[in-house]
């Protein structure tokens, strides 16, 4: 007979080749590389696509307008001539229009650009104030360094266009704060401080030296949300969450006034941005304005206007009645 057969079956431990940590970081990040490629790629794809969209689209006009004309002067001379004028004349329209909106936005860009780094002609005239660059003629000294000469600047001739607009961005949030609380509908709430909002942005930047057109001024709300969007952790919080874990203050409000409150308070943040996005150099030798500072203001106002709207102090015991 056969004896039967015993299979053995050895383990053999191989050796696993480990992944270095550089060599996981470099595939992150030549992940994300890889990414950010794709999403530029499809945003410039649909950019392209807008783009020939827009020519087909201008092309398939100037046609019909050229057709248009050209039947208007087969019927009569005067008439055709009447929209050939008409034509020109919006023609020229829209493109000064075009080429204005154009010089703006770069206007707006270079502000951007020249926050980057201090240049005493450029940020003189930049802020478009004669009697401004008259003071700093008369108290600019030419041994100065370039350190001295940014800071002297700073303190003694931005720092006042920075109280005006500090009092315009106060005035601004007292308004949008009494217009809320005395509104009876949401709806109007919220088209109130966009109107309002929208002036507030526009005399500030012109304080500045900033002249918006369209596109520019979407161009600087879009950069204001985002500043507002990617703001740290810690700056929400100092700027936002205390102002109201106080219990006093929130014991003091009514309903309509804790609104008002907040509305002032979201155009007071937006006042702030704005003066930071427009302003010719960056916060360095001067203080940041506070948001703390305006809430307390806005309230002693918002309670001097509307006392109606504040309730009685909590401390003081209600009278029961018998």
């Amino acid at each position: 007979m056969k004896q039967d057969t015993k299979l053995t079956f050895y383990a053999i431990d191989e050796p696993v080749d480990k992944v270095d940590d550089a060599t996981a970081d470099i595939n992150a990040e030549a992940a994300e590389h890889i990414a950010a490629a794709t999403q530029r790629k499809g945003k410039t794809k649909l950019r392209k696509l807008a783009v020939v969209t827009l020519i087909a689209v201008l092309i398939a006009v100037l046609t019909e307008t050229v057709l248009g004309i050209y039947a208007a002067f087969q019927s009569s001379v005067w008439l055709g001539g009447l929209w050939l004028a008409v034509s020109i004349l919006l023609c020229l329209t829209l493109f000064g229009f075009f080429i204005r909106e154009w010089w703006l936005l770069r206007k707006l860009k270079q502000r951007w650009q020249m926050q980057t780094h201090f240049d005493e002609q450029t940020h003189v005239k930049a802020l478009q104030r004669p009697d401004l660059e008259q003071q700093w003629q008369q108290q600019r000294q030419s041994h100065w360094t370039d350190t001295e000469i940014a800071t002297r600047f700073e303190q003694d001739i931005l720092a006042s266009v920075d109280q005006t607009a500090l009092r315009r961005i106060r005035k601004w949030s007292l308004e949008a704060s009494a217009l809320v609380a005395i509104s009876p509908s949401s709806l109007a709430d919220m088209a109130l401080l966009l109107w309002r909002n929208q002036r507030m942005i526009s005399e500030l930047s012109q304080l500045y030296g900033v002249k918006l057109g369209y596109w520019s001024r979407i161009k600087l709300w879009r950069q204001i949300l985002t500043n507002l969007a990617y703001a740290g952790v810690s700056e929400l919080i100092v700027d936002m969450g205390s102002q109201w874990l106080s219990t006093e203050l929130v014991a003091k409000l009514s309903a309509r006034a804790a609104q008002g409150v907040g509305a002032g308070l979201l155009t007071a943040r937006l006042g702030i941005q704005t003066v930071k996005l427009v302003r010719p150099i960056p916060y360095i030798h001067t203080a940041k304005p506070s948001l703390m500072s305006i809430q307390k203001l806005l309230v002693k106002d918002l309670a001097k206007q509307f006392p109606t709207l504040f309730k009685g102090k909590p401390d003081q015991p209600q009278r029961q009645s018998y």
